[in-house]
């Protein structure tokens, strides 16, 4: 349940490509960055969960680095997900086989549905769509959080807090490390707002809520009950 699955993305190592990164980075995915063009083999590691073409930097290039994805030894088995401007949807050649797509600019949480859509359905592994610690169980495909069967009102930063924790138990992060992982790069705020949704997040949960335990001079971790 705390393994951070892996996604490749292909790309240029500049914007907007770098944000997508860390857009999945937020997502709780491990993100290996490939710049195109690439000598040799893609890949060489375990299967990723998905390989994510970003479109808008790659441009002609596209479509090659699509084939070169379907031919390589180490991602031809792995899901493929292209990022397309909106207005280069119409143009898209269909044939290039890819598993879902994403149209730009998107939003954070239409990015997750559909990497999350991408994922139950190519694994079908529904085991994993749901995380369970006593009590309290995350849907990670609805989005729906409940404390012992009873649904519960979560803001967005709220659940993308309480995700992270969930998919990465007993380990213990300070605020710095939540506020990087969780909020957004340009997040000029300071880490007070980390304690502020832990307390919303123990508030809401009730009992559950002392699963999130303070680690005196450090930070927070989720322990799940043994």
């Amino acid at each position: 349940m705390g393994v951070a699955l892996t996604v490749v993305v292909i790309g240029l190592n500049r914007e907007p490509t770098t944000t997508l990164a860390s857009d999945l980075r937020r997502l709780n995915y491990r993100v290996e960055l490939l710049t195109w063009p690439q000598p040799g083999p893609l890949w060489k590691g375990p299967r990723p969960v998905a390989v994510v073409v970003d479109f808008r930097v790659l441009t002609i290039d596209a479509v090659r680095t699509c084939q070169a994805v379907r031919a390589d030894r180490g991602l031809r088995e792995a899901p493929l997900f292209v990022v397309v401007p909106e207005q280069e949807a119409v143009r898209l050649d269909l044939s290039l086989g890819f598993d879902d797509l994403v149209l730009a600019p998107y939003r954070l949480t239409e990015l997750a549905a559909r990497m999350r859509l991408l994922q139950w359905r190519t694994e079908g592994e529904p085991s994993v769509e749901v995380l369970r610690a006593g009590g309290l169980t995350l849907n990670q495909v609805t989005y729906q959080v409940a404390i012992k069967g009873r649904p519960i009102e979560l803001t967005l930063k709220e659940y993308q807090l309480l995700l992270f924790l969930m998919r990465n138990p007993s380990r213990v992060f300070t605020r710095e490390e939540l506020l990087y992982r969780v909020w957004d790069d340009d997040y000029f705020g300071g880490t007070r707002t980390v304690d502020v949704h832990i307390r919303r997040l123990r508030a809401k949960t009730e009992d559950a809520g002392d699963l999130i335990e303070t680690v005196r001079g450090v930070g927070y971790r989720f322990s799940p009950p043994t």
